[in-house]
């Protein structure tokens, strides 16, 4: 006889049991990332409070935004690193380097050299120096390098919206560039917008996943090399969970807060795990 009682529907998910869920890992992984809700376990006064809650930018020359939140450009001088003129940096890739074009780009043209590598290897280990007598090289007497042959260098890239406008780029680059041995590639390229252009949570996402990905990649890099360290697992583990915490959240626009710093939970807070010691 067939059973023909049927299993009940997997629900999904509300936010309240999301955000619960959230919290719970955040705990465990990420304990000392700080949670609606949360209070520094010790606040300790300082002279420099005042200073801390300064503009970092208020000095440094630059022009702000008009009242639209358009740049008004950067009056810093050279080599200024504050987080204006790191934008104004990054963010003139946007568009395309043909005068009066300004089209989003889908091409960009690359300069790039190839320059000789050398790989080395300790004499400890049974290297030899190959080189003859008379002949140039690095060699020592604990190590020993041979040329690897050719690799590519990039130097600088121009965007560009077209085939022809990357071929105009192109042709204006070799003529101003004199540089012996300079060569360049038209590739296909896409802007990546910088976190300030994201709507939140977006930003967060892409550095946590991102960390927890070169974590995981420096793990196996130690693994092959017969190197054991556990705090590889800690920090992705860290790194995931507050992944994980942000993409609960809704998208908000750029510059807007989310709820990781407000003063209240947005749900009840359910029964908790003891928290392991914090990390470093």
């Amino acid at each position: 006889m067939t059973d023909t009682t049927s299993s009940p529907a997997i629900t999904r998910p509300t936010p309240r049991e999301i955000e619960a869920a959230a919290r719970l890992l955040m705990r465990a992984w990420a304990p000392g990332y700080l949670l609606p809700g949360d209070r520094p376990k010790e606040i300790v006064a300082s002279s420099d409070d005042d200073y801390d809650e300064q503009d970092p930018d208020e000095y440094c020359g630059c022009a702000g935004t008009d009242d639209d939140g358009e740049s008004l450009g950067c009056n810093c001088a050279g080599g200024c690193v504050c987080d204006e003129c790191s934008y104004l940096a990054y963010a003139q890739y946007k568009r395309c380097w043909v005068k009066g074009c300004g089209k989003t780009p889908a091409f960009r043209v690359v300069r790039f050299c190839l320059v000789d590598q050398q790989v080395q290897e300790s004499t400890k280990r049974g290297a030899v120096c190959p080189h003859t007598e008379g002949e140039e090289h690095w060699c020592t007497a604990d190590t020993v390098y041979v040329n690897a042959g050719p690799s590519v260098q990039e130097f600088a890239h121009q965007p560009a919206c077209s085939i022809a406008h990357a071929v105009e780029l192109r042709d204006g680059m070799q003529r101003n560039q004199p540089r012996t041995g300079a060569q360049f590639r038209i590739e296909t390229w896409t802007y990546s917008p910088h976190d300030r252009e994201l709507p939140a949570p977006l930003p967060a996402l892409r550095r946590e996943t991102r960390s927890a990905r070169d974590s995981t990649t420096w793990a196996i890099g130690k693994y092959a090399a017969g190197l054991h360290d556990s705090y590889w697992l800690v920090s992705a583990r860290q790194h995931l969970a507050i992944a994980v915490w942000n993409a609960r959240l809704e998208f908000e626009q750029p510059g807007e807060e989310t709820d990781v710093w407000d003063d209240q939970p947005s749900t009840h807070v359910q029964e908790e795990p003891s928290e392991p010691d914090e990390l470093e």
